[in-house]
């Protein structure tokens, strides 16, 4: 146990699997096409013109991507400066209180089960090297791997093409349907095919039941069709 612990300390690689993608495609798609379902079926059910539905559609489609993938941008940014500033804070702690930082380390040792001289060899050699005993109190005591930091560019792209492309089932059919109630239908059976197969996909990555996140994703799909329809003819209602 302890041979083994010393080398996952001094060789271990920190491996970021690429389906933490999957939380920006899954949160983008749905927005996009939750949020754009809803638009679609409402500004249908208001009794626009397929062309006034479209320029509604891809209005909201624009605004969807740029405040989506801003706020992506802004939110990743802000959680790699707290974690780059933890780090720092935890340099500083090593350098002024070394004596409390190492209790820290044998104390995490201790609560893993490891005996007493295990601990003390562990601890040894953990803070022999200043590098190595930050990155172990930041992995052991706050929880961040410093080397799984995303890129706040590649999350902002990523979240914005994956609200295009979550919002093309539900224009894609007032673009080759010229009837729009038509178009409305085939707007409706595709958003949510894509609603279920979405919640299968996340099932998968988060190995859990299929069929009941495909369910939920489906049912907010509805809820979506169900508000803008009920609002679209409120709002036809009101103003002709």
């Amino acid at each position: 146990m302890l041979e083994k612990t010393l080398v996952n300390h001094s060789e271990a690689k920190v491996h970021t699997p690429q389906a933490r993608s999957i939380r920006e495609v899954v949160f983008g798609v749905n927005d996009g096409l939750v949020s754009i379902t809803g638009i679609i079926v409402g500004v249908t059910a208001s009794r626009m013109s397929s062309h006034q539905i479209i320029i509604a559609g891809l209005a909201a489609v624009i605004a969807a991507a740029v405040s989506m993938s801003l706020g992506q941008f802004l939110s990743t940014a802000a959680q790699n400066e707290y974690f780059l500033a933890e780090r720092q804070r935890e340099y500083r702690e090593v350098a002024e209180i070394p004596h409390e930082e190492r209790a820290e380390v044998e104390g995490i040792y201790r609560s893993q089960g490891f005996s007493a001289d295990e601990v003390k060899i562990l601890t040894a050699r953990v803070t022999s090297d200043p590098d190595r005993w930050v990155d172990f109190m930041m992995k052991e005591e706050l929880g961040i791997l410093l080397d799984s930091l995303d890129s706040p560019w590649s999350t902002a792209i990523t979240m914005a093409i994956a609200v295009i492309a979550g919002a093309v089932p539900p224009i894609l059919p007032y673009l080759l349907v010229p009837n729009t109630h038509v178009a409305e239908i085939w707007a409706i059976i595709f958003a949510i095919v894509v609603a279920f197969g979405l919640g299968v996909l996340k099932a998968k990555v988060a190995k859990s039941s299929w069929w009941k996140s495909g369910m939920q994703f489906l049912l907010v799909t509805a809820a979506a069709v169900v508000v803008g329809a009920i609002g679209g003819n409120l709002l036809g209602r009101l103003f002709g």
